[in-house]
């Protein structure tokens, strides 16, 4: 393999972009009288207070919060071009993610990833709506949203099973009374190695009814054009995609102290192919691939949710109900797995036309949730909230392999080598509360609890046997269930209006379930897994200075996880994977966030991540090359990641701005597996990259010139080898330079 990531040029190519930027800022701030006058024209109050609602209790001041959070204002997202999740993610301390592809990442807070078991870590919420599932979590497009919220460490308390470490959470801006507003967003791009792209969103704001009805509309469409080359099949940009999207909401006055908000989400993705080089006859180039098939794919789900808020004389009610439905369908190629049999296994054992085949996976899950909650009053010496929870999932997952043409399309009629359906459904219901106390008035005490209960069953049918060399059979259908209950606890000491400290010991949990396997069927004690829990010792710091012209966040932690579901293989082809139980690990890290504007013009700032995420037993298990050992650094996590921004203001008269902004990343190295001497370990190189954006804005309109990955370095961002000897070294690199115009305009 050859290696790749963050080389002596490509650093000297990332110092050389941060000094055009100095120079651009140079260039706008050299005349005395328009410093002057930026002096005048720009706030002075220092950087921007940000408000939250991160502990269900309203809305609090980010830097009152004794949580680890980093918050994005809208302002925040729009100055650096944020529409997805990967465009702010580098920048949160904690955050990492294993990207494979588009709709297709998992996101990791403070290292905590378990290799690919089938729940997610992290909790995703778009307003009171979870759209957590599995490992796959949705990347809803990020327009018309007001803030988003990032919580570092457990939230199990207020937030549940799917909150082991962490939360995200993305506020989209309700509708308003105020008038008819409108806000149009264009940009026009185009990516090196690729071609041109497109991007454009409409949100309309409109009153109906005075003060009693108003509705706010966002539609958007995006075409990004594929920048990899498939040799074997000779097809250029083969990971080309286009989103389209909507969010509608209609907000209802009922009476002074009622509301009733009804949401409506829909997002569809459809792909020509993943972001991902595989490298079947070795390295061919940065984005040339070799698949035997091609491998479109389409995600697309909708959301539909009411949202009813009534305040009591005591206390502020909340009650959320939510459906959330997704589609994902993909397909990747088999070919060299059907290989492994034999050159001619497939043709003149099985009797199929030719052994060149993809897998085509069609996962459906649905959520419906509701919560219904009471918090008392912010400001008393006691505040309170206290809820209770329910959910039900479902999912089902149909997965068939069948063979391929010369052109890399399924044959038509399909061939079918192999077909499975499994089928999930959890019920989980939980009471939760959290209480605080002011101890006196800059000492607080809060202690939180959650009780849960879940019952789950599985179901599969292999309608097509492996080969077609046994009948159809469905499993018995496989029972289990998990209860727990997880506490919180923090004291927090306001010292004064600028310092907050904080320490906090927090439990987070996942829920089990049931492994259903045909094919090598599994022993009695591996049809069921447990559920994995883990307890965070974290202190916390939140400072100002200089009339808030200066503001460091820091917090360091602890986490002791035990139970961990993990993935483990039936035998040693490692084709056919379960989730078990196995092993201890301890997590331990340092988050530092600072913000500075030191000139009435001039913010910078930046984020510093450490994490150490370690293994502290053997995970046993029947597959020694496959197993973790006592040591061993968790896959997929960073030890060490950062980033920084600069950004210069400088007015131009008639309340126009010209404004530059640089960003840079950087990521450090990483393992793809537990053991090193796992086969299938790589090494994922450290890299950095700098995004720059210049332009002028005024309260009507923009005009901003960018460029995503100034200095087009070349690195993967993950590297994916599934078997040892059953499928190839596949890449997914970072994207190559995207440079272009976007233009804003308000109404």
């Amino acid at each position: 393999m050859r290696k790749i990531g963050v080389q002596a040029d490509a650093i000297g190519r990332c110092v050389s972009g941060a000094a055009v930027a100095a120079a651009l800022v140079a260039a706008l701030s050299a005349p005395a009288a328009a410093q002057t006058s930026a002096a005048a024209a720009t706030d002075n109050q220092g950087v921007s207070e940000i408000v939250v609602t991160a502990t269900k209790r309203g809305d609090e001041s980010l830097q009152r919060v004794p949580i680890a959070i980093t918050a994005l204002s809208q302002a925040t997202l729009e100055n650096r071009g944020v529409t997805d999740f990967g465009d702010y993610a580098r920048s949160v301390p904690g955050l990492s993610f294993v990207d494979s592809g588009p709709g297709n990442k998992t996101y990791i807070l403070r290292g905590v990833n378990s290799t690919g078991t089938g729940v997610a870590t992290v909790g995703q919420y778009v307003d009171d709506i979870l759209i957590t599932g599995d490992l796959r979590q949705p990347d809803l497009r990020l327009y018309d949203v007001q803030r988003i919220e990032v919580l570092r460490g457990p939230q199990g308390t207020l937030y549940g099973a799917g909150s082991l470490s962490g939360t995200l959470r993305t506020i989209t801006n309700p509708p308003s009374f105020r008038g008819l507003a409108a806000d149009a967003l264009g940009r026009v791009s185009g990516t090196a190695s690729g071609g041109a792209n497109y991007e454009g969103a409409v949100t309309l704001n409109v009153p109906l009814v005075d003060d009693r009805l108003a509705l706010r509309v966002t539609g958007y469409g995006d075409h990004e054009s594929g920048f990899i080359d498939n040799v074997r099949l000779g097809t250029h940009g083969v990971n080309a995609y286009d989103t389209y999207g909507t969010h509608a909401a209609l907000l209802w006055s009922i009476g002074p102290a009622t509301s009733l908000t009804a949401n409506f989400f829909y997002q569809d993705v459809q792909g020509d192919g993943r972001n991902i080089v595989v490298k079947a006859d070795g390295d061919l180039g940065h984005y040339k691939t070799d698949q035997f098939v091609h491998d479109p794919y389409r995600d697309h789900f909708y959301i539909g949710n009411l949202t009813l808020k009534h305040s009591f004389d005591f206390a502020n009610l909340t009650w959320s109900s939510s459906y959330y439905k997704r589609w994902f369908d993909n397909r990747f190629d088999s070919t060299l797995f059907d290989l492994s049999f034999g050159p001619d296994f497939f043709t003149d054992v099985v009797g199929l036309s030719t052994p060149n085949a993809l897998t085509a996976r069609n996962d459906r899950t649905s959520l419906l949730t509701n919560e219904i909650r009471l918090n008392s009053h912010l400001g008393g010496r006691f505040e309170w909230v206290a809820g209770f929870f329910q959910q039900q999932i479902k999912s089902t997952l149909d997965a068939r392999v069948a063979t391929t043409n010369e052109a890399g399309y399924l044959n038509e009629p399909e061939e079918v080598a192999f077909g499975q359906t499994t089928k999930h459904q959890t019920d989980q219901y939980a009471l939760f509360g959290e209480l605080s106390y002011k101890i006196t008035d800059k000492l607080t005490a809060l202690a939180g609890v959650r009780g849960f209960y879940a019952k789950q069953h599985d179901d599969l049918d292999t309608y097509h046997p492996f080969g077609g060399f046994t009948p159809p059979l469905a499993q018995p259908r496989i029972y289990s269930k998990n209860h727990k209950v997880t506490p919180k606890f923090y004291l927090s000491y306001q010292a004064n209006d600028r310092m907050l400290f904080y320490g906090t010991v927090s439990q987070g949990f996942r829920i089990g379930g049931g492994n259903q396997n045909d094919i090598i069927p599994l022993p009695v004690e591996n049809r069921t897994y447990g559920p994995d829990s883990l307890w965070n010792y974290e202190l916390g710091a939140k400072t100002s200075f200089f009339q808030r012209r200066l503001v460091i966040n820091a917090s360091a932690y602890r986490m002791d996880w035990s139970n961990i579901q993990v993935s483990d293989f039936t035998d040693d082809s490692n084709a056919f994977l379960f989730i078990s139980n196995a092993g201890k690990a301890r997590v331990y890290g340092f988050e530092l966030e600072v913000e500075a504007r030191p000139l009435p013009v001039l913010d910078l700032g930046g984020s510093f991540n450490y994490v150490h995420a370690e293994l502290t037993e053997d995970q046993p298990s029947s597959n020694t090359y496959f197993a973790g050992s006592k040591g061993d650094r968790f896959p997929n996590v960073p030890r060490v990641s950062g980033s920084a921004f600069i950004q210069y203001t400088q007015p131009l008269g008639d309340r126009r701005n010209g404004v530059a902004r640089l960003d840079y990343f950087y990521t450090g190295k990483q393992g793809t597996q537990f053991n090193k001497n796992n086969p299938i370990y790589n090494k994922i190189d450290a890299y950095s990259y700098v995004n720059l954006r210049i332009g002028i804005q005024t309260p009507r309109w923009d005009v901003m010139a960018f460029a995503e990955n100034l200095t087009n370095v070349y690195a993967p961002v993950n590297i994916i080898e599934e078997a040892s000897n059953l499928t190839p070294l596949s890449v997914i690199p970072l994207r190559p330079r995207k440079a272009g115009v976007e233009v804003r305009i308000r109404y």
